[in-house]
């Protein structure tokens, strides 16, 4: 009697592929972390210039995140971010305290000012360090951050200087540092406008005393 062949059929090498990357974009949540669960890890240093000066009052973050490869978007992505700030003293030194948490594996040091833009405060960032190898490699992690251009850091300094009347520091706690800074001398008086351009404001002051706020639609950054 004639044996008919059966047809056996193999997975595609798409498919086999696909199911290659799940299993290395999941194998890491098996892996055992460097810490204990829980456990308390240091991350401590300095920030100066490029003369090697400390720059007290920065903000010094460092920020966690799943870092994995997406089977929907076919490339490495990071998700569920979360951050611990610290503020540099008057010797430029930090330190930060992380408790740790396997789920995470990637970690950067981000250095910067805050910058407010209506009721959500942002970070300027400077400078940028990835740690994650070196957070798992042991506890405390000591890094120096050299800023290497910090003009932008000079000029908010200088302008929060300026301030010295009580409408302009409660304009700028609220809506932080102006895009840009309009002074016209007018006889004996000082005008000056602080504009907003993405939140579409526009404040004048007389000799420091908020006259006007001027409404506008508003200005996306270039580039966005």
């Amino acid at each position: 009697m004639k044996q008919t062949p059966v047809a056996t059929s193999r997975p595609r090498p798409s498919v086999v592929l696909l199911l290659c990357l799940v299993l290395l974009a999941t194998s890491g949540l098996c892996l055992a972390g460097p810490y204990p669960e829980g456990e308390f890890i240091e991350v401590t240093g300095a920030v100066t210039d490029v003369e090697g000066l400390p720059i007290p009052n920065l903000t010094v973050t460092l920020e966690a995140s799943r870092k994995a490869f997406s089977v929907t978007k076919m490339k490495n992505t990071e998700r569920d971010r979360t951050r611990i700030s610290a503020l540099t003293d008057s010797n430029g030194q930090f330190t930060l305290r992380w408790r740790w948490v396997d789920y995470y594996n990637h970690f950067e040091l981000l250095v910067g000012l805050p910058e407010r833009a209506g009721d959500d405060a942002e970070l300027q960032v400077f400078e940028r360090v990835d740690l994650s190898t070196r957070i798992r490699g042991g506890s405390p992690v000591v890094t120096n951050v050299i800023v290497t251009d910090h003009r932008y850091l000079e000029t908010v300094r200088d302008f929060s200087a300026s301030i010295d009347t009580e409408d302009e520091r409660r304009i700028f706690d609220e809506m932080g540092n102006p895009d840009r800074v309009q002074r016209i001398l007018s006889g004996d008086h000082e005008e000056v406008s602080w504009w907003y351009f993405e939140s579409g404001k526009t404040y004048r002051f007389k000799d420091g005393i908020l006259e006007q706020v001027v409404h506008f639609e508003p200005i996306e950054p270039f580039g966005n």
